[in-house]
Formats: structure tokens, C-alpha cells, sequence
């Protein structure tokens, strides 16, 4: 979708319509990265992002700090993705696979088994972990965006990043 239809699809009355339409191009690459680790799927990833454009160019007006764009993303992207593997979940089972985590190492082998690890963590683990580390989100924002209380991210980031390292150093 390019910034023109975005731009018509969004709803009129805002004088910085266009502005805040804009800038949602530039939250496309980490939207999807943090996509591609909730889903565990590229395809998935991508629909998921291209949804959540959608509806938040029909909820616009409703973002009351432009500043927290991010954030509002996310926490639209996060409540779509758990919306849809609800409805889905007795239909389709999710690919395992986890596409392009960003990681400070060059070792192919170590990217690779980061990713099969984030595989076997819970979805809402791996939201918590993906959103926080990977999307940069406060413990607050995490909260908020999974719909959960900030206690609960941090059991789940403790918990999750503790079966990372045991994994990891158990490979």
C-alpha cells in the first residue's frame, strides 16, 4: 500500500493526517521483525503488518500521543496476532520457523539454533521477549501492547530468557 491510498484510506478531520500516515512507513521494518518472531512465519509476519497498517489507518484518530506511535503499533499488531491464532488455532498449525532475528553474532549456527529456541517458547513468551528486546518497548508498553500486567511481562521475559540461555548453553 503506498502513502497515497494509505493517505485516502485513513479517516479525514485530523490536521496531521498526512504527517502521522508518513510516518507509519518508517515503523514498517520493525514491525515486521516483531511480526516474524510472534508468528514464527514470514508470510504470516507480513499479513500480520499489512493488517495492522489497515486498522490503524482506521484508527488514527484514535492514537492520542503521536509520540507513541511505536508502541500504539505494536500493541495493535500483538492483539491481532493472538486474535487471529484463537480463531485459527483448530485449522492451521504455524510453521516453526523464525525468519531474520536480528543477533550480534556472525555464527550462522548460533542465529540458527537462537531461532529454534524462540520456537519452543510459548507465543506469549515470545511476544513478551520479541516486543521488549527486539521492538525496544519499556516494560510498561509490553504490558499494555499484550494486554497483560507489567508483573506478568516480567515473569515471562525471566522465564523466557532463562530457557534461552539453558537452551543455548545446552546446544
Amino acid at each position: 500500500m503506498d502513502t497515497a491510498d494509505a493517505i485516502a484510506l485513513a479517516p479525514a478531520g485530523s490536521p496531521t493526517r498526512e504527517t502521522l500516515v508518513a510516518e507509519l512507513d518508517g515503523h514498517g521494518p520493525m514491525l515486521l521483525a516483531a511480526a516474524r518472531v510472534i508468528t514464527l512465519d514470514t508470510a504470516e509476519a507480513e499479513d500480520l503488518v499489512q493488517t495492522t497498517f489497515e486498522i490503524a489507518l482506521r484508527r488514527l484518530d484514535d492514537l492520542r500521543e503521536p509520540r507513541a506511535m511505536r508502541a500504539w503499533l505494536l500493541t495493535i499488531q500483538t492483539r491481532e496476532a493472538f486474535r487471529v491464532v484463537r480463531r485459527l488455532r483448530r485449522l492451521v498449525s504455524l510453521d516453526g520457523r523464525v525468519a531474520e532475528i536480528p543477533s550480534p553474532w556472525v555464527d550462522l549456527a548460533q542465529r540458527t539454533d537462537l531461532r529454534q529456541a524462540l520456537g519452543r517458547l510459548p507465543r506469549r513468551t515470545r511476544a513478551a521477549i520479541a516486543l521488549h528486546h527486539l521492538a525496544g518497548l519499556s516494560v510498561a508498553d509490553t504490558a499494555q501492547a499484550l494486554g497483560v500486567s507489567e508483573n506478568t511481562v516480567k515473569s515471562q521475559l525471566k522465564t523466557g530468557l532463562g530457557r534461552l540461555r539453558e537452551e543455548l548453553r545446552g546446544g
